[in-house]
């Protein structure tokens, strides 16, 4: 169901409601939302446009880094699972891996770089 009106003590309404600084807790569903999203968290893009301007042509022009680097210090390991058809996978062209780090793939993954062909 819509969230549309807003109803409780003390709040009376009979129209749709505007509200500000809607907190959920859970899952929120609308028919639609607006906005250009820029200060969503927790989402991912995959690469990042030249203009939020919808009219301009750079907002269907992207950009994305070219190297990963895995600072000294850091571990990382990339491990995937059927789900996702033991594939996992990068953007990015080059991997650096600095002097004290470590970057491993797990067995029976299989990690594949530069997955749009950009670099």
């Amino acid at each position: 169901m819509p969230f549309t009106k807003i109803v409780g003590a003390g709040i009376q309404t009979t129209t749709d409601a505007t509200v500000r600084n809607f907190q959920v807790t859970g899952v929120l569903t609308a028919t639609s939302f607006s906005g250009d999203g820029s200060s969503l968290t927790g989402v991912s893009g995959f690469a990042t446009v030249l203009s939020s301007d919808t009219t301009s042509p750079l907002n269907l022009i992207f950009k994305t880094p070219e190297i990963l680097t895995i600072g000294a210090g850091t571990s990382v390991r990339v491990t995937s699972d059927a789900t996702s058809g033991n594939t996992a996978f990068t953007r990015c062209g080059t991997i650096r891996v600095a002097s004290g780090a470590t970057f491993a793939i797990s067995s029976g993954t299989t990690f594949i770089a530069n997955v749009l062909r950009v670099f």
